[in-house]
């Protein structure tokens, strides 16, 4: 996670950057909206992988609070200026990090454009633990830009996400990431694609390439099932391109078959991902010149798929409440198998999302409606 650890002199800005915006939407108010929204996210991941050695145990217990507040003009634009306040529990120091949110959005009837350092729940594609782990749940931002277009047929959203600022100390990463549709709900073509760039430092020289790119057929029957039941299947080849340039050893390309069916009934779900393939993860524990792993820097993907057996199987057994389209709770019941034994993760993921189009200013319902239409959907 990449987060900038700053204390008293956000918290001596932020009402100033408030009322700077509400003052510049109060003298303009015929052309601009005072808008806000404040997400929370409480998190327990909860990991035993004692019969493992593939992925170690541990424990990840936090809170996210992310208050924004903005300036909405035109039609579909807006500014925002906020922050992500992160504490883990039982973490002694930092007392909380802090993360700060400034960011300009546009959200069309079919385009969107995010761009600056915004929340990462923009982000809707599909994009399975190979490419982020359970853990980025908890990173709720992205530094960068954010692209999506969708139709009725076809939908495409590519992201740039920087992660590193090159320092004395910072190996210099950005990603890039991308999910792409095409078809009938019930058989479409898609794609999900990321590539990390993990460059040198002001000390440490190199560059690795790490390229990953999961072509697969995708299918959603749920439109042929009865109410609150849905049924999901995709199916398709995980294949990777990785280059630690400095060693001069020329490219790896590991890769692998992978397939995901998930069964939900009034909340409840099954959710069952099969790998059989390679190590998808050569250089985890490979060092660069300054004598760090690349480790989790280089790999934003579980663990799990560096296995050596040929074979992992995720098995979610969950339940997700849903109240109105303001608040989420998901627990979940996760068994890893690695082919060597099985672990055991707990998760209970509490969300909410309240934002000024959930609770309009008395009076001016038909305003707030109007603009929301341009807002678009929450995650």
């Amino acid at each position: 996670m990449h987060t900038l650890q700053r204390h008293l002199p956000f918290f001596r800005i932020l009402p100033a950057v408030f009322l700077v915006l509400a003052a510049g939407a109060c003298n303009t108010l015929h052309a601009q909206k005072l808008l806000w929204d404040v997400d929370f996210k409480f998190g327990f991941d909860n990991r035993e992988y004692a019969s493992l050695t593939t992925s170690p145990s541990g424990t990840l217990f936090g809170a996210v609070l992310s208050p924004k507040a903005g300036i909405g003009f035109g039609k579909g634009h807006a500014l925002y200026a906020g922050v992500d306040l992160t504490k883990y529990f039982g973490q002694d120091s930092p007392l909380l990090s802090v993360d700060y949110l400034l960011y300009y959005q546009y959200e069309g009837e079919h385009f969107k454009a995010y761009a600056g350092s915004f929340p990462r729940s923009k982000v809707t594609g599909h994009y399975p633990t190979a490419f982020f782990d359970d853990r980025y749940f908890f990173d709720t931002g992205i530094g960068g830009t954010l692209l999506s277009y969708s139709r009725k047929w076809w939908r495409i959203e590519g992201a740039v996400d920087w992660v590193g600022f090159c320092d004395e100390d910072t190996r210099e990463r950005f990603e890039i990431f991308s999910y792409g549709q095409a078809g009938a709900p019930w058989l479409s073509a898609a794609y999900t694609f990321k590539m990390l760039h993990y460059a040198g430092s002001a000390v440490a020289g190199g560059v690795v390439d790490n390229v990953w790119l999961y072509p697969h057929i995708a299918s959603d029957l749920s439109g042929f099932l009865p109410d609150r039941m849905s049924l999901g299947l995709r199916v398709g080849w995980i294949q990777t391109f990785q280059n630690d340039r400095i060693r001069e050893e020329g490219y790896l390309t590991p890769g692998g078959f992978q397939a995901e069916a998930e069964f939900g009934y009034y909340g409840f779900g099954i959710h069952n991902t099969v790998y059989a393939g390679k190590n998808l993860m050569p250089y985890y524990y490979r060092t660069g010149t300054d004598g760090i792993t690349y480790g989790a820097n280089l790999y934003t993907g579980s663990l799990f798929y560096s296995t050596e057996s040929g074979i992992y199987d995720r098995l979610e057994i969950s339940y997700r409440y849903d109240f109105k389209n303001f608040l989420s709770l998901r627990v979940s019941s996760v068994h890893h198998y690695d082919g060597y034994g099985w672990g055991w993760q707990q998760l209970v993921q509490l969300t909410v999302d309240l934002n000024n189009f959930q609770f309009p200013a008395r009076g001016r319902k038909g305003a707030g409606a109007s603009w929301h239409g341009h807002h678009g959907p929450r995650r």
